[in-house]
């Protein structure tokens, strides 16, 4: 098998190579067909290559923009970055808010827990209390369950006639 300076072809021609390497590659090309004619195609693209912009005159003023345009940017990358700020303060402010109301919510939360516990605990007592409102409530409670098994009886029974 033989081996191709395919990688060393491009520093051949733009003579990168060590006196030793570019006496390799020129006794490689004698005797090797395919890289003399890869060298003949890469030759042939680099004329191409240079013809087509060797045509090409860059402005005089070319640097100047090309300077400008790096401070622009570095000018606006600076504004970007004071901008990121606020949205950050405006964040901070929200979670210290949302703490601080947060705090606030869960003792306003806590004390009507604590109303509604009072409040179930004094009904509970006022009707074991007056014996009359305790045996209305438990007759309402049974009226009540009655009906609703009634209800829920003949409702069943014509769903399925």
């Amino acid at each position: 098998m033989t081996y191709h300076l395919e990688d060393q072809l491009s520093a051949y021609m733009d003579g990168e190579l060590t006196v030793e390497e570019r006496q390799q590659v020129e006794s490689h090309l004698e005797s090797c067909e395919s890289c003399q004619v890869l060298l003949e195609e890469l030759l042939s693209v680099q004329s191409t290559v240079i013809h087509a912009f060797g045509r090409i005159q860059e402005p005089e003023d070319l640097e100047i923009r090309v300077l400008q345009a790096l401070s622009d940017k570095k000018e606006r990358a600076t504004a970007e970055k004071g901008w990121l700020l606020v949205p950050l303060a405006a964040f901070v402010s929200l979670v210290i808010l949302w703490f601080a109301a947060g705090a606030v919510f869960a003792k306003v939360l806590h004390g009507f827990l604590k109303l509604m516990i009072a409040l179930v605990y004094m009904g509970s007592h006022l009707l074991s209390g007056v014996p009359v409102l305790s045996g209305l409530t438990v007759l309402l409670s049974l009226l009540i369950i009655t009906a609703s098994v009634y209800s829920l009886r003949r409702l069943l029974q014509t769903s399925t006639s």
